[in-house]
């Protein structure tokens, strides 16, 4: 997982040496965007799973949660646990905000607390910075950003974009006891909607987040509008509104009322299903009265 373009695809080619082959009916994706490949190494049978960034150009980030949740949610239906969940993060990004923070945020709630030594936080593109500067910056992300889960059992990688790289990462995972994510029993033993799991909500505060900046932007460009009019002006004030009205769509979709926000809680809690917490809520208010 991580941001369109941190390398997640090529890595497959690398270490498959696009030997591997698409996985069969059992591990089938339900949406086309998460390709997942098998292949051999050594004795063991690989399956390595790429999925798209929050910033992806097709679809809008809840689609692609959604097509994660559904594929996180199948899979566990059918045994299938993780070896590993590789983060992968742009050694040439000299800053950690907007869609690299909101993929990490999500990408840490999606997993939780109890598969965090599952995860190795891979930097990548190393041959495009210099090496003092890139040590410079995986440092500063080991201190700052990734350090809460590193405490808890994360790991770091320098992939090189070689396939002796890629292969001695893999070498290293496999022998990893396997584990499923908080998504996977929160959507498959709790029965919980998308917008009621953590990595639903987390996603839910990240789009208001994008939607206030993109309110200000909108109310800059129509003060210039008032100013002094030009054609692309127009077209940029439109292209921000789109954005915007796309932004508070998927919010919305998220949302949770009061209500919901305790059953949630309680659902997440004790994993009861929702009509049954919902019959029995009623019952302890009628009964008080």
């Amino acid at each position: 997982m991580g941001p369109t373009g941190a390398g997640k695809s090529s890595f497959v080619s690398r270490a498959t040496g696009a030997a591997g082959d698409g996985v069969g009916h059992t591990l089938t994706s339900h949406t086309s965007e998460i390709k997942a490949t098998r292949y051999k190494i050594g004795g063991a049978s690989v399956v390595l799973v790429d999925t798209p960034g929050f910033d992806d150009t097709k679809k809008s980030d809840l689609e692609i949660l959604e097509s994660i949740a559904n594929w996180l949610g199948e899979t566990y239906k059918e045994g299938a646990l993780l070896s590993a969940l590789l983060y992968f993060h742009r050694i040439t990004d000299n800053r950690m905000a907007g869609t690299p923070l909101k993929n990490l945020r999500v990408f840490q709630r999606l997993c939780g607390n109890n598969a965090m030594s599952q995860i190795v936080l891979t930097t990548t593109m190393w041959d495009e910075v210099d090496e003092e500067v890139g040590m410079e910056r995986l440092e500063e992300l080991r201190g700052s950003y990734w350090k809460p889960m590193i405490a808890q059992g994360s790991t770091t990688f320098r992939y090189l974009n070689t396939q002796e790289s890629a292969m001695e990462l893999i070498v290293q995972l496999v022998a990893k006891k396997r584990r499923e994510v908080r998504l996977q029993k929160e959507i498959a033993n709790k029965h919980m909607e998308l917008r009621e799991t953590s990595a639903g909500q987390e996603l839910h505060s990240r789009l208001d987040q994008l939607a206030a900046s993109q309110m200000q932007i909108l109310e800059r460009l129509r003060t210039q509008l008032k100013e002094g009019p030009t054609e692309d002006l127009r077209k940029e004030f439109e292209t921000v509104k789109a954005q915007l009205n796309d932004t508070m769509r998927q919010s919305e979709a998220l949302k949770l009322n009061s209500m919901q926000r305790t059953l949630a809680f309680f659902r997440r809690k004790i994993g009861v299903s929702y009509s049954l917490f919902s019959r029995n809520l009623h019952l302890i208010i009628v009964n008080q009265i």
